[in-house]
């Protein structure tokens, strides 16, 4: 009677951690001198490579579900789309705070909701009033970089954006995702996020020979550390121990939990980079993280 629970306490305490991980990512990559995004990615994806090569090693579960991965053609459209949110992001982060890239990179349950009405399933009317609560606090956090069109705020409106687009590729992965698993030719989860490190990695990596973009300053001294801190703690461990917690999980607690990513944002980036919040980021903050609550909850109550 207790195994299940214990299970799904772990499972939580896990998702929970993973929140964290995923939360110091944009330190990292400020941590990091202004350099490629294609570099500073390709160098995030390899290093989680390396690291997730034992994991798929030495358990046998694992490799099962990689090969069944890899004989699946969605595997890699999967795989692309999480290797062009995490490029996405890491642009992002460079333009713009890290609370703020955060925030937005938490949006995909409003994509999820766009593409499901592109596919002709109508939302209900309360995940539409989440998702307008959502955009109000997403105009609202956008509207002073509008006003004030300076070129730092022209690149903090481009790194908002990226951010956004970055959610995008997110949702529509989820979306895909679902659909597949409702049909059951979902391919496991920990098999595509070792696609997407291998491909992503490989791809990136294959470009930056080609156009013999610089990568030395990255790899040296204390870059060398937020290289691997990015790559291994907020890419590898988070996304596999996500991979398996979700199996664990309903889906509406892992992305609940996974709203906590803005605040462990905001608070690392604080108390790292002394990254203060803008004065309208906590109300539109709060707009945003509210209205996609509304439609996870929704959802709670569907299920």
């Amino acid at each position: 009677m207790n195994a299940p629970v214990t299970s799904e306490r772990t499972a939580i305490l896990a998702a929970g951690l993973v929140a964290v991980m995923w939360g110091m990512a944009g330190v990292f990559v400020r941590l990091l001198p202004p350099a490629s995004p294609v570099a500073i990615t390709a160098g995030r994806l390899l290093v989680a490579l390396l690291v997730s090569i034992p994991i798929i090693a030495f358990s046998a579960k694992n490799r099962r579900s990689l090969m069944s991965s890899l004989g699946r053609p969605a595997a890699y459209i999967l795989a692309l789309l999480l290797a062009g949110y995490y490029f996405l992001a890491t642009i992002a982060f460079q333009l713009s705070p890290v609370a703020e890239v955060a925030l937005f990179l938490s949006t995909p349950p409003l994509f999820v909701l766009t593409f499901r009405r592109l596919h002709g399933d109508s939302p209900l009317r309360a995940e539409v009033v989440g998702a307008v609560v959502a955009i109000v606090g997403i105009m609202l956090i956008l509207a002073p970089n509008i006003i004030n069109s300076t070129d730092s705020g022209y690149d903090r409106i481009i790194g908002d954006l990226l951010a956004f687009a970055s959610a995008g590729l997110s949702g529509l992965y989820v979306y895909i995702y679902r659909n597949l698993a409702e049909t059951h030719n979902a391919p496991d989860p920990v098999g595509v996020t070792f696609m997407t490190f291998l491909l992503g990695g490989v791809i990136l990596g294959v470009i930056i020979l080609s156009l013999q973009i610089p990568t030395g300053m990255l790899y040296s001294g204390n870059n060398l550390l937020a290289i691997l801190g990015l790559g291994i703690f907020s890419t590898a461990i988070s996304s596999t121990v996500f991979a398996i917690a979700s199996k664990h999980l309903p889906a509406v607690v892992t992305a609940t939990i996974l709203l906590l990513i803005p605040v462990f944002a905001g608070i690392f980036a604080y108390l790292i980079l002394g990254e203060k919040l803008s004065p309208l980021m906590i109300p539109g903050g709060v707009l945003v993280l509210s209205g996609i609550a509304m439609i996870l909850n929704l959802k709670r109550k569907k299920a």
